[in-house]
């Protein structure tokens, strides 16, 4: 029996022994059935409880009254009455024969799963030799699986694992080695063996249906996935990995028929080896053991219909009770770290510090490390246009000034942003796009448009300034951009980057804009918008350990016919951006100082 220490409701047991062409492995169950009666006041409230809870949300609730635990149990040093699942198993891991039967357990020894593990690996130890056993016909039954097409993957050394239904999961630290592999294959060669049985005799009982929803990929392509993500072992690919199969394959359901088993790829399955912890396998049990002793089922087809529903609706009505607990939880948890004044949120990846950026934006919770973090990682430009919407629309008060200015700051810097941002916002509301007017004047290179921006919400309507520009799209991000600082009650950044009532060419169009302590980065995107320059990349490169790894920029842009380039580094792409552009700029002024000497 293998469980944890402190286990006293012990469902199942196995042997292994081995065959000339394979292995004897017997699954006994606990006869829990015989001792709890259909309808008695333990019976009804096993079901009100339908199973056993091991913390989280709902605490540590046994389905069964632990003086009823404690009788049905399997133990050592007593004789226990149990369900025998006898089972055939090949080298190859098939399934031979199978035989059900009534039987008594003697001699049953209790261990963990780290004393399994250990006797596994010490070949000294008096019970390596089974134990051996056991997790070779876990091995050979998960190839078996895995070979046709189940959705079954293990990795005991970071901790992760797929349950029977294909769904990612974090496994407990104690769990994390072979004895783990041991009882979930044993299991699940049990249940299915039961179900096989069951429907060759046309015996109807509580099966485990499982489905995949329309938008989960094919079979083979996840396979694959789970394949790379276990193979890279990277935590955060493997958590994203589980909540695409959480969203993707919906939760199994009981039901009084074979339906089918997608994560097993089975087509049948069903629970019946946890009578101590699960009302459906007490039911299934009830029904095994009234045609083993030739008896009528005590379950009509409409009462058993009635306890897959019950059964059902509870699990359903408990994932979405834990869903609102974790929220409550992690919302608890954000909020306390938003109000942190001396965490340190720069070691936290762009999805933690998401999360309690969106809560103190929300609250209004302007903890002095939040913000400061918040603004910094605005200058480096690394927030996302949601992230933006959340400082520069949904903050407020004055604790939120600093993170809101270098938010607009780094936006002015970078103007096509500015649309983006405003486009989340409309979603976010469920808001129209804002409206722009757009105008021109000239033609070809002597082309000023003039644009503005204005957003309806209900009977309010804001407008930013108009703004020109020589091309459409930086006359529309200019004014995107006055818009915005207008719905963030900040001063107005953006600029006019063209005389909107010039004809012909201007020669004050080529004048180098001033610096006024920009961002080097900006004032190229603006000498590009009036045509000073033409053809303005970026090119990134990096080099070194992650922990160490430095960026080096190229800036390259075209002037009068001459082409310009500058290179920096620096241990942040943002930095050496910057410097790229500013050596850029240098190269620009003297070269427009050589050609006006």
């Amino acid at each position: 029996m293998i469980d944890s220490k402190e286990t006293v409701d012990r469902d199942d047991a196995i042997a292994v022994h081995p065959t000339s062409d394979g292995w004897r492995l017997t699954v006994y169950v606990a006869d829990v059935a015989s001792g709890v009666a259909l309808g008695s006041d333990a019976d009804r409230e096993a079901l009100r409880r339908r199973e056993s809870a091991y913390g989280g949300w709902r605490g540590r609730a046994k389905m069964l009254p632990r003086p009823v635990e404690d009788r049905l149990t399997l133990a050592p040093g007593r004789a226990c009455p149990a369900l025998a699942v006898h089972m055939k198993i090949g080298r190859d891991g098939s399934v031979n024969h199978v035989e059900i039967e009534r039987a008594t357990v003697r001699g049953a020894l209790a261990m963990d799963h780290a004393e399994v593990a250990a006797a596994v690996r010490n070949s000294d130890h008096p019970l390596h030799d089974g134990l051996r056993q056991a997790a070779a016909v876990s091995e050979v039954l998960l190839a078996r699986r895995r070979e046709h097409g189940a959705l079954a993957l293990y990795d005991l050394l970071s901790g992760w694992a797929t349950d029977e239904d294909g769904t990612v999961v974090r496994l407990a630290s104690f769990e994390r080695n072979i004895a783990y592999v041991i009882v979930q294959e044993c299991m699940i060669a049990a249940n299915t063996a039961l179900a096989g049985w069951a429907a060759e005799r046309d015996l109807p009982v509580l099966f485990r249906n499982h489905s995949a929803s329309k938008v989960a990929p094919p079979r083979d392509v996840l396979l694959h996935d789970l394949d790379l993500a276990f193979t890279a072992g990277s935590d955060a690919r493997l958590a994203s990995l589980q909540q695409r199969t959480l969203m993707t394959l919906r939760a199994a359901e009981y039901a009084p028929f074979m339906g089918g088993h997608w994560g097993l790829n089975l087509p049948g399955y069903l629970h019946g080896t946890s009578p101590l912890r699960r009302y459906a396998d007490l039911v299934v049990q009830r029904i095994i053991l009234s045609h083993l002793d030739k008896t009528a089922s005590p379950y009509s087809a409409d009462e058993l219909h009635a306890v897959a529903q019950a059964l059902n609706d509870g699990a359903r009505q408990d994932r979405e009770a834990e869903s609102e607990s974790r929220k409550s939880a992690t919302h608890s948890r954000t909020r306390r770290a938003a109000a942190d004044d001396s965490a340190d949120y720069s070691r936290l990846d762009s999805a933690a510090f998401h999360a309690i950026l969106k809560r103190g934006c929300k609250e209004q919770i302007a903890g002095p490390s939040l913000v400061d973090e918040a603004a910094r990682r605005a200058a480096d430009q690394k927030l996302t246009s949601l992230e933006q919407q959340l400082v520069l629309l949904v903050a407020g008060g004055a604790g939120w000034e600093p993170a809101r200015a270098a938010c607009l700051q780094a936006i002015a810097a970078s103007p096509e942003t500015a649309v983006s941002v405003l486009s989340v916002h409309a979603q976010v509301n469920g808001c129209e796009l804002p409206e722009f007017t757009v105008e021109a004047r000239g033609q070809g290179h002597d082309a000023v448009f003039r644009a503005q921006a204005s957003w309806s919400s209900g009977e309010d309507q804001v407008t930013g300034a108009e703004r020109s520009a020589s091309t459409k799209k930086g006359a529309r991000h200019q004014a995107a951009l006055s818009l915005l600082a207008c719905l963030a009650d900040l001063p107005d950044p953006s600029r006019d980057l063209a005389a909107w009532g010039r004809t012909g060419a201007a020669p004050a169009a080529k004048a180098l804009p001033p610096a006024e302590d920009r961002s080097p980065v900006s004032v190229l995107n603006e000498l590009e918008q009036t045509r000073v320059i033409t053809g303005l990349t970026y090119g990134m490169s990096s080099d070194g350990p992650g922990h160490q790894m430095v960026f080096s920029c190229t800036a390259r842009a075209e002037m009068d016919g001459q082409s310009l380039s500058a290179t920096a580094s620096a241990t942040k792409k943002a930095t050496a951006k910057a410097r790229a552009a500013d050596g850029l700029l240098t190269q620009i002024r003297a070269a427009r100082t050589e050609s006006h000497a």
